[in-house]
């Protein structure tokens, strides 16, 4: 049987240098296209590759398979996240399209992610991260691609109540975030990753190398076997299913929000909060406008 300690493509990489000429045709062609040697059929597989089916089979057999159809099964489960919204809808064609049974099914996973989300919530997770928070120097609040949002909507809630608050958005390009972490110089810093399926590999290396600078690490995913949690010394765990996209925000946005309650709840007393609301008043809407 494969060892499931290892991913397969580490595997047939590690592999690689042992295997027989034809078996490294076979085996260049996936690392080089993982993607696709997982959704060929086992003779465009053959013919892309330059080699026999009877190779192909061969190749699965050297690890531990019975043949193509379970290696193509075990390619194809590493890319089972990634291609659920293709599922979805493929599933979704030919059926409802009304906008308001769509909106309320959306909704309502919204409202079952946040349920869920509650649930999953420990004592020991929500003190570490407040006071992770509430100690850290300097936050350094990490997403890419939608999770930017997340990201984003975090920085804005939580510099009302802490000093410094840095958002790696990928605003500036990588050579800035590469910068902004060589000055993370300990524990006093804190960085947040946060990455819902489909997963960014840019965070999870933003993450390795803020925990090679020694800097505490916290991270909001949705999986126990999230490419984040490694990394992490402590992990926010949200529920993001949702019918027709890949991920929902909407537990995510909550739990940002209830972190945020926290903070508030602790740094802010009836002055701070009369004095800002002064401060804002003239750029506010009233009735008096």
């Amino acid at each position: 049987m494969p060892d499931t300690h290892l991913s397969l493509m580490k595997r047939i990489s590690s592999a690689h240098d042992t295997l027989s000429r034809s078996h490294r045709a076979v085996a260049n062609f996936v690392l080089a296209h993982p993607f696709q040697a997982a959704t060929m059929g086992i003779e465009d597989l053959a013919a892309a590759a330059g080699v026999s089916v009877a190779t192909i089979n061969r190749f699965a057999h050297t690890f531990g398979f019975s043949g193509f159809v379970t290696f193509r099964a075990e390619c194809l489960r590493t890319y089972a996240k990634t291609l659920e919204p293709v599922e979805k809808i493929r599933r979704l064609e030919g059926g409802e399209d009304g906008a308001l049974p769509l909106m309320h099914a959306s909704l309502a996973a919204a409202r079952d992610d946040i349920d869920s989300t509650i649930a999953g919530l420990d004592v020991e997770t929500c003190s570490r991260i407040a006071e992770m928070l509430l100690t850290a120097r300097r936050v350094a609040l990490v997403g890419f691609g939608v999770s930017s949002t997340l990201a984003r909507m975090a920085q804005q809630v939580f510099e009302q109540s802490l000093p410094v608050v840095e958002l790696l958005d990928g605003t500036g390009g990588n050579e800035r975030i590469i910068r902004r972490l060589n000055q993370l110089t300990g524990p006093d810093d804190l960085v947040i990753g946060i990455s819902l399926q489909r997963y960014s590999q840019f965070t999870v290396e933003v993450m390795r190398r803020a925990r090679e600078a020694g800097a505490r690490i916290a991270c909001l995913t949705d999986l126990p076997d999230s490419p984040l949690v490694p990394y992490a010394d402590v992990v926010l765990f949200v529920s993001s299913e949702h019918p027709v996209l890949h991920a929902s925000l909407a537990s995510a946005a909550a739990m940002i929000e209830a972190i945020s309650t926290v903070l508030v709840r602790r740094r802010s007393s009836e002055i701070s909060a009369r004095k800002l609301t002064e401060d804002l008043l003239p750029y506010l809407y009233t009735s008096a406008d």
